[in-house]
């Protein structure tokens, strides 16, 4: 990578669990995530700071991207045109579906020690890697204002039609589509019961390894944010601090599809059984992948033909950019001084999720590990930390006494 921005830089997280007489004591959740590494873009001109900004990252991307267009364009008091926010949009819930499609295909069916449907993985992939080249021509796109937009209508309607069938294989396979999608625990359990895609077998491992409870906590969702005060939090003299630990009022919370979807009917029939825990919250993760095919072919219908935009870049003023990215609400702050970056800010979903005093650390502590019937620690840790989603690895250490 050029431009003084070295690759493998983004950290990881070191988890310490303490396991006594069968239950978990303790949780040390440590973060080496560089939360300053947006710094590089201070003193760079706003375009080239857009366009260096997803180089820095090795997932999300688009989100990333996006969230910066958007933050930029506020400072500025650019308003792009429908058609641009739409392609943008498009493109957040193409690489949402496809990372949400590798945790539930590859990564959680390991988990659990079943097969990953790695033959459908690859096909979605192919198919969701193709997109940007199919709305926009030239080979970079996060401009500010837009860049220029040329939906190829009849591929993209043809792969949006490749991308429901598989999703449909993925959901329920050759089972009728009658009761789809699933919106009660009835119907969920029935699926779940007779269920033969990869989606159903990973599920039932879960319950049949007793884990459909595990890492059920009082966290709450992320609520909406008061855009001023989280303004004034990230701009503080502390605000680095602030994206590192985040809390809105001392108190922490959740971010992602199981908060996004808290008030589903299915979800909010599971969370009364198993709380937020493992089987609610892989079961958000899948029913999101049919949210995120809806908001596909909505913004499908929104794309025309767009020039884009070319305009001077010496304002000033600051801007927050709000993006809902696969694994939860990512936000970007930034000041812009005569067309350069003064300050720059990222506040990410992971240090939501994984805050000493978040959803991890507040659904292990107490829980039952090593006792008869209870599901091996190691397991169980990593089965929530996948389940929570880092955008960076991390390494698990068990103390058990």
């Amino acid at each position: 990578m050029t431009d003084g921005v070295a690759s493998g830089v983004e950290g990881g997280l070191n988890i310490r669990v303490v396991v006594q007489g069968g239950v978990i004591t303790a949780v040390d959740v440590h973060s080496s995530r560089l939360v300053k590494l947006c710094a590089v873009l201070v003193g760079r001109d706003v375009g080239a700071a857009m366009t260096l900004l997803p180089r820095l990252f090795g997932v999300c991307r688009i989100a990333q991207a996006v969230a910066g267009l958007t933050a930029v364009e506020a400072a500025l008091g650019v308003v792009p045109p429908p058609p641009q926010l739409a392609a943008r949009r498009f493109l957040v819930a193409a690489e949402s579906l496809e990372q949400t499609a590798w945790r539930l295909l590859l990564d959680w069916p390991r988990c659990v020690g079943a097969s990953p449907a790695l033959d459908t993985l690859k096909r979605l992939r192919q198919l969701l890697s193709i997109l940007p080249r199919k709305l926009f021509p030239d080979l970079v796109w996060n401009h500010i204002g837009g860049a220029r937009l040329a939906p190829a209508r009849a591929d993209l309607a043809a792969m949006l039609d490749q991308l429901q069938h598989e999703i449909h294989q993925v959901d329920c396979g050759d089972a009728t589509r009658n009761d789809w999608p699933l919106t009660d625990h009835r119907s969920f359990e029935r699926w779940l019961r007779h269920g033969s895609t990869s989606a159903a077998l990973t599920l039932r491992c879960l319950c049949e390894q007793g884990l459909a409870d595990f890492g059920r906590s009082t966290v709450e969702p992320l609520p909406a944010f008061d855009l001023a005060v989280l303004e004034r939090r990230m701009a503080a003299a502390d605000g680095y601090a602030f994206c590192a630990r985040p809390d809105l009022d001392g108190a922490v919370h959740e971010t992602g599809a199981l908060a996004r979807l808290w008030r589903h009917p299915l979800i909010a029939d599971l969370r009364t059984d198993h709380g937020n825990g493992l089987l609610t919250r892989w079961v958000a993760r899948w029913v999101e992948m049919d949210g995120l095919l809806a908001e596909l072919h909505a913004q499908f219908a929104l794309l025309e033909e767009h020039p884009g935009a070319s305009m001077a870049q010496n304002g000033t003023g600051t801007g927050l950019g709000l993006v809902e990215s696969a694994r939860g609400c990512l936000c970007h702050r930034v000041a812009v001084a005569a067309g350069r970056v003064s300050d720059y800010k990222i506040l990410a979903p992971t240090e939501w999720n994984f805050h000493p005093e978040g959803p991890l650390t507040g659904g292990l502590l107490g829980a039952r590990v090593t006792e008869a019937g209870a599901p091996p620690v190691r397991r169980a840790v990593t089965l929530l930390a996948t389940a929570l989603d880092p955008c960076v690895g991390f390494e698990l250490v068990v103390d058990e006494s």
